[in-house]
């Protein structure tokens, strides 16, 4: 009976020591703050919802597959308007009263242009959901983007068109923004150096820009079989189409039309009817893939987290990629005091050589020195019941 008493014991003790173990192993990880600078109010406070959304549905397969040995994250998420003149103030929030290890954020390489000098300052990461090239032409070293730059994305479409379509008549309208300025002047230029071809017209256009008549009888005039259509608005990107047919000839059949990422985006779903969308065709990191299990995991986490019930588009799929670029880098750093002055420093050097599969493809930003790890775009195509898939 002893014994026995003795051997209960024994048990109880080891219990209550693996219990004590598994709880000093729990409160051994530390908390990394991450700041999440995103639109929370106003006309564009629909991608707030998605940036939250996509770091809900990443986070949820971050913690069932146990990914992070040393961490937890913790998000704040602020205000930052989507508007240029929002991103100093979300900037100096989560630096100055967050005191962020990291962060993720913004919408448009202008607001990345205006607030990237605060987080060099501060030496705090910043991994932007932006693809305009100006944001990695400033020399930062605490910046990384979560996407093909622009430019790739015209490198991309333009090899699409004109290799694996046949087109050598193509038009091109563009917004009078950075990132539309900077990707038609690599159009103008590729199409001419590379493919010793010429454009058969070149057009900028206003972000408000809502007829589009003068473009699309010039592009006509000059025998165009392909247009470019690379802007900020979803809307004016219907406008345009719908002009082409009034105008001129049936898409895609007669007119093939195509633009940048911003044609991949949700938005195009309130914005087009089914029938107008079918054909068009956009370069993009992110197509949903039913045959890939990572991707299908995470329509179905961003679907439950979304208020919409919506599945991702690409703009979650960066801010989905950008956590898990994260976790990345963490796991390399392995476990560091998070309240030493050389924390962020040292996470930068890992996010700056971080490499990982994300959802869009194979990042590896060890690959260059400016804070770009995907370089390879893919070519998507809407198709019946809004639909995408990959045609390149």
């Amino acid at each position: 009976m002893k014994q026995r008493i003795k051997l209960v014991a024994v048990m109880m003790c080891l219990v209550m020591l693996f219990s004590t173990l598994a709880s000093v192993s729990v409160a051994e990880k530390q908390t990394v703050k991450v700041g999440v600078m995103c639109p929370l109010s106003g006309q564009a406070a629909r991608f707030g919802e998605i940036y939250k959304a996509s770091i809900d549905a990443a986070m949820k397969a971050v913690n069932e597959d146990n990914l992070l040995e040393h961490y937890e994250l913790e998000f704040n998420y602020v205000d930052d308007k989507g508007a240029t003149h929002g991103a100093p103030v979300a900037a100096t929030y989560v630096i100055d009263n967050y005191g962020a290890h990291v962060c993720i954020g913004h919408l448009l390489t202008t607001m990345i242009l205006v607030s990237g000098q605060y987080f060099e300052d501060a030496q705090v990461p910043l991994l932007g959901i932006v693809s305009g090239p100006a944001s990695v032409q400033q020399g930062w070293e605490y910046l990384c983007i979560e996407t093909g730059t622009d430019l790739d994305q015209a490198d991309t479409l333009l090899e699409y068109l004109i290799n694996d379509k046949g087109f050598s008549k193509i038009g091109l309208i563009h917004v009078n923004t950075e990132g539309g300025m900077s990707a038609a002047d690599r159009i103008e230029e590729t199409i001419q150096k590379v493919y010793n071809l010429s454009l058969v017209s070149r057009d900028p256009m206003a972000t408000e820009d809502m007829d589009f008549t003068a473009q699309v009888l010039k592009l006509k005039e000059g025998g165009a079989e392909a247009v470019i259509f690379w802007g900020l608005s979803q809307a004016a990107g219907n406008v345009c189409m719908k002009q082409i047919e009034q105008l001129w000839g049936q898409v895609p059949e007669e007119i093939f039309f195509a633009g940048g990422t911003n044609l991949a985006q949700n938005q195009m779903l309130e914005t087009w009817s089914e029938e107008d969308i079918q054909g068009v065709v956009f370069p993009v990191g992110y197509i949903p893939n039913e045959d890939d299990p990572k991707i299908v995991r995470f329509i179905e986490d961003f679907r439950e987290a979304d208020p919409l019930k919506q599945d991702p588009a690409d703009v979650p799929a960066r801010v989905y990629d950008a956590v898990f670029h994260i976790v990345t880098a963490l796991n390399d750093m392995g476990a560091q005091d998070v309240d030493s002055d050389d924390f962020s420093i040292n996470l930068n050097k890992a996010l700056r050589n971080a490499v990982f599969d994300g959802v869009q493809g194979h990042f590896d930003f060890s690959a260059n020195d400016n804070g770009v790890g995907l370089s390879r775009m893919n070519i998507g195509e809407w198709g019946p019941g809004f639909s995408q898939r990959k045609v390149k």
